[in-house]
């Protein structure tokens, strides 16, 4: 498995960071708050023969500066991956979302549906996000902030609910290592992003404009999402399609990667 090269395109003097590989119909990799683009990369070594795989690094996450001046949501996000697609000259793709990614996936679509042509959101939910929950997230951000790193305490408890309960994987424990190794400055800059994922707008009531085929994935030990939000979800999207993936949670595509390529292979094949 080798380390994908890295690009970058310039927004307002700010560099968004996207791998590149691949030859055929694009898909967009999309990953969502505290991930970066390098965990694709099980689907990537697995469609990149057939497909051109793009991945981004959201602002602030990975190898991506800093959110330009005038990113004020997601939709911004979505602007600017739109922007992106636009200046590699590309035309239609199929864009595949994980937690914050989905919802990103689902602006993209509302803001220019013809050039989604399918649209894959996994362990995501793109309808009003609970009080609750946004004081949790954000409270495990403001400790960090405040703390001026992520301690291993921390990291632990929020990798706990990336991952299957009890899970003792190497996956997990390389993005526990991977929080506790952010910088006071990236995680300043983290803190300035997760409102945007936390408080993002409820677009459950537009999606009876989505027209395109619509694969709904989550981890069936999903600890940051529920089954009923991937419920509504499918109710709400005409035609589209829900599959629950046992044995995983938030980061399905890595523990069960072969299940999952499975999947994204069908939904891609379909007509």
């Amino acid at each position: 498995m080798t380390p994908l090269k890295s690009h970058s395109f310039n927004i307002n003097s700010q560099n968004l960071s996207f791998t590149d590989v691949g030859q055929g119909p694009v898909l967009l990799f999309i990953h969502g708050f505290l991930a970066d683009n390098t965990m694709w990369q099980p689907q990537i070594d697995a469609l990149s023969e057939h497909y051109r795989c793009i991945a981004i690094d959201l602002w602030a996450h990975g190898q991506s500066d800093p959110m330009p001046a005038g990113t004020t949501s997601l939709v911004t996000i979505a602007e600017h991956c739109l922007a992106l697609l636009a200046s590699l000259d590309i035309s239609q793709c199929t864009v595949i979302g994980n937690g914050t990614g989905s919802a990103i996936a689902a602006e993209m679509v509302l803001a220019k549906p013809t050039l989604v042509a399918k649209l894959v959101m996994a362990n995501g939910f793109i309808g009003f996000e609970p009080q609750v929950n946004c004081a949790k997230y954000q409270a495990w951000i403001d400790q960090a902030n405040q703390q001026n790193e992520c301690n291993e305490e921390l990291a632990e408890t929020v990798a706990d609910k990336f991952f299957t309960p009890n899970s003792q994987s190497d996956a997990k424990t390389a993005f526990t290592q991977k929080l506790t190794q952010l910088s006071k400055q990236q995680i300043e800059q983290l803190a300035l992003f997760s409102p945007l994922a936390f408080y993002k707008r409820d677009t459950l009531e537009l999606v009876e404009q989505f027209t395109l085929p619509c694969l709904i994935l989550i981890g069936e030990q999903n600890q940051l999402r529920t089954m009923l939000e991937a419920y509504l979800m499918q109710d709400c999207i005409t035609g589209s399609k829900l599959i629950q993936i046992a044995e995983a949670g938030h980061f399905a595509n890595i523990e069960q990667t072969a299940k999952v390529n499975q999947l994204l292979l069908s939904f891609l094949n379909d007509a």
